[in-house]
């Protein structure tokens, strides 16, 4: 009886011991604060740079011409609205279709319009800044950098980290 145990506990034993996790190495041990801040901060610099020439390919290949904002977002509108721009404070009623740069449909309003208040919800900056420079009606293609956008978090949806959103937008209404 013990050798039948035997046979069948001591490969269960072994197989189980090969399933220890192994623990990587913190790549930030033994330097300073300093020295972290300075790598991090060229990491960052690098994949922003990268992020900024995914752009301009972008919109070069599909022949978007957009205009750059002073804090890196790019806007083209492609149907103009009527009235006045929109203002911080007013509310605005949207369609949307957000993608990845690659083409992925992130999210949709097409079942759905949605409305928020810009300059005070919980929108990308990005989109906040590009809201205000159109006019109610107007159709048009915002490209929202990762810093403009959800940063180095995402947002713990379907936007993953440093991550370039794109929105394709038809403000329905304004008020």
């Amino acid at each position: 009886m013990i050798k039948i145990l035997s046979i069948f506990i001591i490969p269960i034993f072994f197989s189980c011991s090969d399933q220890v996790e192994k623990v990587k190495p913190d790549p930030f041990q033994g330097m300073t604060k300093k020295e972290r801040k300075s790598v991090l901060e060229n990491a960052l610099t690098r994949a922003s740079k990268k992020e900024q020439v995914q752009i301009e390919g972008y919109l070069k290949r599909h022949q978007i011409p957009a205009i750059k904002t002073g804090t890196g977002v790019y806007y083209c509108i492609y149907e103009d609205g009527k009235g006045n721009k929109i203002e911080d404070g007013q509310n605005v009623v949207v369609e949307y279709v957000v993608t990845k740069i690659n083409g992925d449909t992130l999210y949709t309003t097409k079942k759905k319009l949605e409305e928020f208040t810009v300059s005070n919800s919980e929108k990308e900056s990005g989109l906040h800044e590009a809201i205000k420079l159109l006019k109610p009606g107007a159709k048009a293609i915002i490209v929202l950098p990762a810093h403009r956008a959800h940063g180095i978090s995402g947002d713990m949806d379907k936007i993953p980290p440093l991550t370039t959103v794109i929105y394709n937008i038809t403000i329905k209404n304004s008020f």
